[in-house]
């Protein structure tokens, strides 16, 4: 069944979205942080051996011990308010539980979900580094080690922001969309649930496809190539990384 979306509805996930996203930018720019100080600190590593080894140099050091945390850290700051919103919602604007009613169960999602990911996450970053290390080389095989290691250290600061960017605000989303499900799944309402594309005008075809398509609580969306997902973001019907990825959809949960 597809019905029509408001546009009240649509302006209040545009909210909820941007309200969350503030969120995402601040913890987007500790990772920039984070990740630029460790990548120096395997750089100057990078320099008590020869050239021939940095590749090696940066997978057996370079670590990103901080991930755990900062996973950690995004999932409360960004869930615990979604969770309060979608309880107010589903409760037609009647008084929703406070934020510790969802803490212990929101924590353990949090802390399964960041170990989980940092293995992928900082696998990535060090596959990026060797790469730049290799082009590096190949492009100025003449230079001395410390001009070697600013030439590195400048084509990481290349990719750093995107890097941070698409994983604060794919995380942001993620967590957001997985803390309103566990609002809804604690609260004794009936309801059903509505796909709602953003309106940002870089909506994927297979998401326009979905707005306003309308499913059972317990029943997932299909997607037209076939993906299915409990909502926007959910991976754990498995997914394509395609259909979640900077997906800025969300689902509307309506009382029945």
């Amino acid at each position: 069944m597809r019905k029509k979306i408001t546009p009240a509805q649509r302006r209040h996930m545009d909210y909820l979205r941007r309200k969350g996203l503030k969120v995402g930018h601040a913890y987007e720019a500790r990772l920039i942080k984070a990740r630029r100080k460790e990548v120096s600190r395997v750089l100057n590593l990078c320099k008590d051996f020869g050239p021939g080894v940095w590749e090696d140099v940066i997978k057996n050091n370079l670590s990103e011990d901080y991930l755990f945390d900062w996973y950690k850290g995004l999932y409360l700051d960004a869930g615990l308010p979604r969770c309060k919103s979608t309880a107010r919602d589903l409760s037609l604007g009647k008084a929703a539980p406070e934020d510790d009613y969802w803490l212990g169960e929101l924590t353990q999602y949090a802390e399964n979900r960041a170990g989980s990911e940092i293995v992928l996450v900082q696998g990535t970053l060090k596959d990026s580094l060797v790469g730049i290390v290799r082009q590096s080389m190949l492009d100025h095989p003449e230079v001395g080690i410390e001009k070697l290691t600013r030439i590195i250290a400048k084509g990481y600061q290349g990719i750093e922001l995107w890097q941070a960017r698409r994983i604060a605000q794919t995380e942001t989303m993620i967590g957001m969309a997985d803390a309103s499900a566990l609002a809804a799944s604690t609260l004794d309402i009936q309801f059903v649930k509505q796909w709602a594309i953003s309106g940002l005008g870089n909506t994927r075809e297979t998401h326009e496809a979905m707005d306003g398509i309308i499913v059972g609580a317990d029943e997932p969306f299909t997607l037209p190539e076939g993906d299915l997902m409990m909502y926007p973001h959910d991976g754990s019907m498995g997914a394509s990384a395609g259909e979640i990825i900077n997906c800025a959809c969300d689902v509307i949960r309506r009382p029945k």
